[in-house]
């Protein structure tokens, strides 16, 4: 049943004869494939038979990124948890004067976020992840798949990989704001609202969307819960989002 609902939205949002064709370019073949999506000037990079074809179909087909900003235009978008790019490029479609920061601490999806950003100027991409405030991190779970991993901030001796914070994100940039956030970083997201400080970066944040992880990592709605509260978002679910939204902030 899966695979027919992704069909229909494929033939729903490109047409009969072009969204067949993309779907069987998207399901066939094998490595890295480039794949030309209609109305797109710039090809997308995929490798065929792993999880980004399941990104692409969210992304790319079923816009789930595509929710109205609430008035003007961002001027910072940070994709935390990007993948290999793809809502860091539709960002870049739907708001070609933002600045768009790609956050991926894997270095083979990396690899293909740069080739899928090339050629978008304004998205930069970050290899590191993100915490609550700039640190070394070490992956819990290395034997996971990479969209699984858990990670925590290193002790006195351990190596790992960088992480910022978004606090720091904010500041650096001339709005001093996060206009847009997206928050897709395995359960990550718990340690980041249960920060005592998380207020310095929500309260410069517009909207957000977030998949929570309670499945991987317990706690992570009801610490977002508590740190939202104070905030006045309203709030959407789509697909596995969940939407933050305000009207305005005051810095």
């Amino acid at each position: 049943m899966t695979g027919s609902n992704n069909l229909m939205a494929y033939l729903s949002r490109f047409g009969v004869l072009s969204g067949y064709l993309l779907y069987l370019r998207t399901k066939l073949g094998g490595g890295v494939r480039s794949i030309a999506v209609p109305g797109m000037e710039n090809p997308i990079y995929m490798r065929t038979g792993t999880s980004d074809r399941s990104a692409f179909n969210e992304v790319i087909v079923k816009r789930w990124y595509d929710h109205p900003f609430p008035g003007g235009e961002p001027r910072l978008i940070v994709d935390a948890g990007a993948n290999v790019g793809y809502a860091s490029i539709r960002f870049a479609e739907l708001y070609p004067q933002a600045d768009i920061i790609a956050i991926e601490p894997d270095s083979d999806n990396f690899e293909l976020i740069q080739r899928n950003t090339a050629a978008y100027p304004k998205v930069k991409a970050l290899r590191c992840g993100v915490w609550p405030r700039s640190a070394t991190l070490v992956i819990e779970n290395p034997q996971a798949k990479s969209w699984a991993f858990r990670v925590r901030e290193a002790q006195s001796g351990e190596t790992g990989f960088a992480a910022v914070g978004l606090t720091e994100l904010a500041e650096q940039h001339p709005s001093g704001r996060i206009d847009l956030l997206k928050l897709d970083i395995e359960g990550s997201e718990k340690e980041l609202f249960e920060d005592p400080n998380c207020h310095r970066w929500l309260s410069r944040t517009r909207m957000i969307f977030v998949e929570l992880h309670d499945r991987m990592k317990p706690g992570c709605t009801a610490a977002m819960e508590r740190a939202i509260a104070p905030y006045g978002f309203d709030r959407v679910q789509y697909g596995s989002n969940l939407i933050l939204i305000r009207e305005r902030i005051e810095l």
